[in-house]
């Protein structure tokens, strides 16, 4: 028996809970007993069924010889029964003066009488199969025997919100769990908020005996599985999508085995192929030591993610990735990756965030397949922003333009001759519209091939003069060859 269970303690909680159960109402009452001690405490809601068999009636003192109990700092709580006696019967007693069991224990044990007296029965007449009681257990839908607490759960979308219901799926937006204050608050795997909770019963909370929390989806969808952690041996089955979410909903609620053990997983599970899903739900939970290694991680080997992973990030954890200091990527291998990322995710890359990703520094040059696709990009940004940036040095315009015109018999010629030939009019192919090019303006469209003549006139001239050289070369040799011939 717990040091703290003195004799005035006891009365003052007797009397605590027949006030507040209202003492002129039934009332059971029993005595705790551990051999040489007894106490009377009142356990009504959890005797109440023994009553509603007519095993007992009520006002009828019993001693409780087998039990479990948890203390707070101001309530006991009978966890589990299994064997009790009855000591005598009260009919029209109230709760209010246990001095008769508490004066003292001699007196206590002199009056009352044992089990034998009442029963005449030896334990072969017992029926074991009423000793296995089904343990306590919380539930969604009616509240299962002897709850006393209410926990609504909304679910929240990205920006702090409830969920409608069609974003939602066939997930309730609003779910009530009913639990039992005494599970949650006792025990090595107990709640410290709920224990703190339940000990200040002037909250607006106690008016309803109903906690609201707003939570994630994908913490919402894992808090069953911490109910079932905290009422039972059951262990937490752990993945790369909710083992964040377990975590943040055991710091929340205080439960620090559990923090503990999702602590674990994570270490042991985190890597290049799990990042992406730890960023996503580290930024959701601002677990920012998490964020920053799921960073680190991805943008040191960005090149070895793969582009679908990279285009589900939402732009600012991209943005986190490409604007790293740790980040490893050749120049042109990163215009390939933000080229997929812009068409993946359209219209939500705008004109600074492009900007901010290609900068220079990050992106010097523009791999030939990606120059024309971005240089579209880029070109429809500037108009949305209603700039110009045609003459601006080193902007991703000018750099995709420059990797065009390098490749020019690629990304501009190809196309042509390729409609060439299988139409020979010179008309009709300059007239189709279905060339990649032509979709942009008639500025850049003339620009490009300006420059591309340029090119391809520079191309020309190194031509000839190789030829040149060459044809010099030869002359050079064939004059060596005669002169020996003539000598002879």
């Amino acid at each position: 028996m717990d040091s703290n269970l003195t004799v005035g303690g006891v009365q003052q909680l007797v009397e605590t809970e027949g006030h507040f159960t209202n003492r002129h109402q039934p009332v059971l009452q029993a005595v705790l007993s551990d051999g040489e001690r007894s106490i009377e405490v009142v356990i009504s809601t959890l005797l109440s069924h023994l009553v509603k068999s007519e095993q007992i009636a009520e006002y009828t003192l019993i001693k409780v010889k087998t039990y479990q109990y948890n203390i707070t700092d101001d309530n006991i709580h009978i966890v589990s029964i299994s064997k009790i006696e009855i000591l005598e019967n009260n009919p029209g007693g109230v709760i209010g003066n246990p001095a008769s069991v508490l004066d003292s224990d001699s007196a206590h044990k002199k009056d009352v009488k044992n089990g034998y007296h009442y029963f005449n029965v030896d334990d072969g007449d017992w029926d074991n199969e009423s000793d296995k009681e089904d343990p306590l257990t919380w539930s969604l839908e009616e509240p299962s025997d002897f709850c006393d607490w209410t926990i609504e759960v909304t679910r929240i979308g990205r920006h702090g919100k409830a969920k409608d219901n069609l974003a939602s799926s066939n997930k309730s937006q609003l779910q009530r769990y009913h639990v039992h204050k005494a599970i949650l608050s006792v025990g090595p795997r107990r709640s410290e908020y709920f224990a703190t909770l339940f000990r200040q019963d002037h909250l607006s909370e106690f008016s309803t005996n109903t906690s609201r929390i707003n939570l994630e989806e994908s913490a919402a969808d894992v808090f069953p599985s911490v109910l079932d952690y905290i009422y039972s041996e059951k262990t937490v089955m752990f993945t790369s999508k909710n083992a964040t979410a377990v975590r943040h909903l055991a710091h929340y609620f205080g439960v620090r085995l559990l923090w503990k053990f999702a602590s674990v997983y994570i270490k042991g599970d985190f890597g290049l192929e799990t990042a992406a899903t730890y960023l996503s739900e580290a930024l959701l939970y601002h677990d920012d030591k998490l964020v920053q290694a799921s960073v680190d991680i991805l943008a040191e080997c960005i090149e070895e993610v793969s582009r679908r992973t990279l285009t589900k990030l939402p732009p600012s954890s991209f943005e986190r990735i490409v604007t790293s200091p740790h980040l490893k990527c050749r120049s042109k291998k990163l215009s390939d990756i933000v080229l997929k990322y812009c068409q993946a995710q359209g219209e939500s890359v705008d004109m600074p965030l492009l900007m901010k990703w290609t900068k220079y520094e990050r992106m010097p040059s523009v791999s030939r397949k990606a120059a024309l696709p971005l240089l579209k990009i880029a070109v429809s940004r500037e108009e949305q922003a209603g700039v110009n940036l045609a003459d601006t040095h080193n902007v991703l315009r000018t750099r995709c333009v420059e990797a065009c015109v390098e490749e020019w018999k690629e990304t501009l010629a190809k196309p042509l001759l390729a409609l060439e030939s299988r139409d020979k009019n010179i008309s009709r192919i300059l007239g189709c519209q279905s060339v990649e090019h032509r979709d942009l303006p008639k500025e850049i469209q003339v620009e490009l091939l300006e420059k591309a003549l340029c090119a391809a006139k520079i191309e020309l001239d190194d031509v000839k003069a190789e030829l040149l050289y060459r044809e010099e070369q030869v002359e050079e040799l064939s004059k060596n060859i005669r002169k020996p011939a003539s000598a002879s």
